[in-house]
């Protein structure tokens, strides 16, 4: 089956809006080898993005009637205080896969990002946008980024910054509508990946590929020659390959050709870091095996070199993937989840031109069920920073290792 499953769902609230101002930020204590995020029990939808004065991150509280979109920033201090960006009683989609996001735009704004329900069927939901241009402190409704009334999915965002703010991409399911249940839905067709640019106001969308997976996250980054984007294609005889577009592409172009046939959404996006001309790209594949890679391209994403292996399954340990990237010299940091099929692991490898380097790295314990979500990674300073979500306590956990204790 090919659009995104039930079992997709960890929370889904039917539709309504209200807007909410920040708490006010300050300062914590210094980041030390397992500081945690100044989130509550049951914070889930988590997500970490960069920042130009440290990364931000981005969670749904779950309690006392509402939703609410709360972030913090990690600088050298430490975790500034939790504020909202937006809460609603109803309306606001929070699951372990599709995520909200507060993002920097090119232009000096921020942006806050969530999904909107907008029918019975769990998968019917818009994203939302909203706008700051005093840090965080007041936010504007840019209202809805896909620019269609069909009831589908419509999210998986990712961003690159731009001067004008941000190119965004995402997951469109204008064309899947008889997917939704809705009577009067249009007939069935593929997810698609569209893009606008998004600023003072949303700009009309374009179609870049039509036919792609349906709930695998995409990743976006900026190059010397423009915005990059990375996502899982759909392809005829449900071969799903990582593509990218955009940049110095006219159009898609697969960076690999695992040939990965799979009959359904493996919800297990890329992972991509961008600068200048480089890119590196990390993801996950069935094909041959289990198996994470990562591939390096020095024309701004025009061709990708063959693909270093990072992980593959090996007796009882088998990858399972959820990958995050950082940048690190002419290299990255790959983070992925690891699984003996009785515990998970989360890892960390360097990666470069020349293959990883030394053996990975043991950041955590995590639970490789859909409960525990995807690891977010980011870098602050020397140090690797990944938030990942404790299932056992219900919260979220900080992983901080320094850089140079990452291979060698």
């Amino acid at each position: 089956m090919s659009r995104a499953l039930p079992w997709f769902w960890t929370l889904a609230l039917a539709a309504g809006t209200a807007l909410a101002q920040p708490e006010t930020a300050g300062p914590t204590p210094p980041p030390a080898p397992g500081l945690d995020p100044p989130t509550p029990v049951g914070a889930t939808s988590y997500r970490l993005s960069p920042g130009a004065s440290g990364p931000i991150l981005a969670w749904h509280d779950v309690g006392d009637g509402q939703v609410r979109l709360r972030w913090s920033r990690l600088t050298d201090a430490g975790w500034t205080e939790p504020a909202t960006a937006y809460a609603a009683k109803t309306g606001i989609v929070a699951n372990w896969a599709d995520l909200p996001a507060v993002v920097e735009g090119g232009d000096g704004a921020m942006y806050a990002q969530w999904l909107r329900r907008t029918a019975k069927s769990g998968e019917a939901y818009d994203a939302m946008l909203l706008r700051s241009i005093d840090g965080g402190q007041t936010w504007v409704d840019l209202g809805r980024l896909n620019d269609d009334d069909t009831a589908a999915t419509h999210g998986f965002v990712s961003y690159a910054p731009i001067p004008e703010g941000l190119r965004v991409f995402w997951l469109d399911g204008r064309e899947t509508g008889a997917h939704t249940g809705i009577a009067d839905a249009p007939s069935a067709g593929h997810m698609t990946l569209r893009s606008a640019v998004v600023g003072e106001r949303i700009s009309p969308s374009i179609l870049l590929d039509d036919s792609v997976c349906d709930c695998c996250d995409t990743a976006a980054a900026a190059t010397s020659r423009g915005p990059l984007a990375v996502y899982r294609d759909r392809a005829e005889g449900e071969i799903r390959d990582i593509a990218a577009v955009g940049g110095p592409l006219a159009a898609p172009r697969i960076v690999h050709d695992d040939h990965w046939k799979m009959p359904g959404c493996p919800v297990n996006g890329p992972a991509l870091v961008a600068s200048g001309d480089r890119a590196v790209v990390a993801w996950y594949t069935g094909s041959p095996g289990a198996m994470v890679q990562a591939s390096f391209s020095d024309d701004a994403g025009a061709t990708f070199s063959p693909p270093i292996e990072v992980d593959r399954t090996a007796g009882a340990a088998v990858p399972i993937g959820r990958v995050d990237l950082v940048a690190d010299g002419d290299g990255a940091i790959v983070v992925w989840l690891r699984s003996d099929r009785r515990k998970g692991v989360l890892l960390a490898q360097r990666v470069s031109r020349d293959g990883v380097s030394g053996e990975p790295v043991v950041l955590a314990p995590m639970n490789a069920s859909r409960d525990s979500g995807f690891p977010q990674a980011e870098r602050l300073g020397d140090r690797l920073i990944v938030v990942w979500r404790d299932t056992e306590a219900d919260t979220l956990r900080t992983a901080v290792t320094p850089l140079s204790a990452i291979g060698g």
